[in-house]
């Protein structure tokens, strides 16, 4: 906890004034978006195993000889689920002699101190927010796992393999489909979409899927589809992600802001797996010698139960 800007601009001491919790502002932090448009799955595995069922041709014309055909096979896939921690050390005594005296009021237990409840719960700079800010924005889109260094705090973003280090794992083993709609233009931004949908195998055209895409690019889509010509009108509201002649839907999704990756597979393929969730914001408290530390861990995983349904623009790395 850093309060030393808060010393250089007033002063080392604390002045009673109307100042309270209100007058301590903090950025809009992102919300949890990503794991609504998947499949949750809870699970006590740290490694959830799955088997894809596939069946060649089978029919063929009649003879009286016995000719089979047993193209019948299981294939494996793993999801692994990786396991993050929150750990956090609060001195609320730093505060007492500074403007936000307010927080550290001089209590003997120092877990009741105004601190750490306003910390935690901080609707948009708060340690909950912040988790799920961290999840969504570093982990769940653009993660990629990284060893912990034994006695080093681990970086933010290294926690899990997200989206799309799985997708480009899946198109570079050719697991995933990959679809060339060159590089997103926010002039052609509507056809290239359109292409992409087109791309998607004949069986699974008619299959209601999300097509996701950053923010960025889902703002782009409506603006090009403006500009040639098509408004949407009130009463289409709800259908206005609506990619046309599919039962497909645009989605922005915070987990790939600035990038160019656009991705889909149905609802049921895009598995969120979790163990000891309520962890996440169940943060323990403990207090040791006017210290009080603040933690949390549990289980979470993203994946796809079969890559061969997954659809998105990356292409293979040269």
């Amino acid at each position: 906890m850093n309060a030393s800007e808060i010393v250089t601009a007033f002063g080392a001491y604390y002045e009673k004034s109307p100042a309270n919790k209100d007058r301590i502002l903090g950025k809009l932090s992102q919300g949890i978006v990503t794991p609504k448009y998947c499949t949750p799955i809870i699970t006590d595995d740290t490694v959830y195993k799955l088997s894809e069922l596939i069946v060649g041709d089978l029919v063929q014309g009649f003879q009286k000889a016995w000719t089979p055909k047993d193209d019948i096979k299981f294939t494996p896939n793993e999801l692994r689920l990786f396991h993050m921690k929150v750990d956090i050390d609060l001195f609320p005594d730093d505060l007492q002699a500074t403007w936000l005296g307010f927080l550290a009021t001089g209590k003997v237990d120092k877990k009741d101190e105004p601190l750490i409840r306003f910390i935690l719960e901080h609707p948009n700079q708060g340690i909950l927010a912040k988790i799920n800010s961290n999840m969504e924005l570093k982990e769940y889109g653009k993660g990629i796992y990284t060893d912990v260094t034994p006695g080093t705090a681990g970086i933010t973003g290294k926690s899990m393999n997200g989206f799309i280090y799985q997708i480009q794992n899946g198109v570079d083993d050719e697991t995933m489909n990959s679809l060339n709609i060159s590089a997103l233009n926010k002039d052609t931004i509507f056809d290239q979409v359109e292409l992409f949908t087109e791309g998607i195998a004949d069986e699974y055209q008619d299959v209601e899927m999300n097509v996701f895409m950053s923010s960025k690019w889902y703002r782009h889509y409506h603006k090009d589809k403006r500009s040639q010509g098509f408004y949407q009108m009130s009463s289409d509201a709800d259908v206005k992600d609506n990619i046309d002649f599919t039962p497909q839907n645009v989605v922005a999704l915070p987990c790939l802001s600035g990038t160019d990756v656009i991705f889909a597979t149905p609802k049921a393929n895009m598995l969120h797996l979790t163990k000891n969730l309520n962890n996440k914001s169940s943060i323990k408290i403990e207090e040791r010698q006017r210290t009080v530390s603040l933690m949390a861990d549990w289980w979470e995983g993203l994946g796809f139960g079969i890559n061969g349904i997954v659809w998105t623009n990356l292409q293979k790395t040269p």
